[in-house]
């Protein structure tokens, strides 16, 4: 009972967001998500922090693989189960939308995920678990056209009630390009 009294407490605030916000509709970021990979806070030789590659987009759900990286360590590789909710995508909290892990030496994503060594699914527990520990409960994001910078996104992170103040700048990388390099 109380998830739903959180929603419809919630709702003024929410709409009072998406007044302030020109958010993309969700037909609008699957349009993106068909077209490119997300490059977030990408450098001027544009590599990025992370990236993000959507393989699935579904009537409830959205299917991304998305690959960052450590110093010192192999890049990981992750495939994750996001949840639609009207235009915004959540992260579910139970397992995170964890379903699958790669490693691979270097520090290039490709595109056809060519190359990538696969983890153990055994191993899946123990990274959801270590996940879930620092995550909100709800965990969300929509976007919106970035004005300063042509041809680029922000995404906007809601957290457990609370919009974040930073936004994230989002390169769009044409998926002909096969590839982009993520940054340790």
């Amino acid at each position: 009972m109380l998830r739903p009294l959180t929603a419809l407490a919630m709702l003024p605030f929410l709409a009072s967001q998406v007044i302030a916000q020109d958010f993309l509709t969700r037909d609008e970021v699957v349009a993106h998500m068909d077209a490119s990979v997300f490059c977030y806070y990408p450098d001027t030789r544009v590599s990025c922090a992370w990236a993000e590659l959507y393989t699935e987009q579904n009537e409830d759900h959205a299917i991304l693989i998305t690959a960052s990286a450590t110093w010192d360590f192999p890049m990981e590789i992750a495939e994750y189960r996001i949840d639609w909710r009207g235009d915004a995508l959540c992260i579910p909290f139970e397992d995170q939308g964890l379903r699958a892990m790669w490693q691979s030496e270097g520090y290039r994503f490709p595109f056809n995920l060519e190359g990538l060594t696969p983890l153990p699914d055994d191993d899946l527990p123990a990274r959801r678990d270590e996940l879930r520990e620092d995550a909100p409960r709800e965990f969300c994001f929509q976007y919106t056209v970035d004005p300063d910078t042509p041809g680029q996104l922000r995404q906007h992170v809601f957290r457990d009630g609370v919009w974040d103040e930073e936004l994230d700048p989002i390169a769009l990388i044409p998926r002909f390009s096969s590839g982009v390099a993520v940054r340790p």
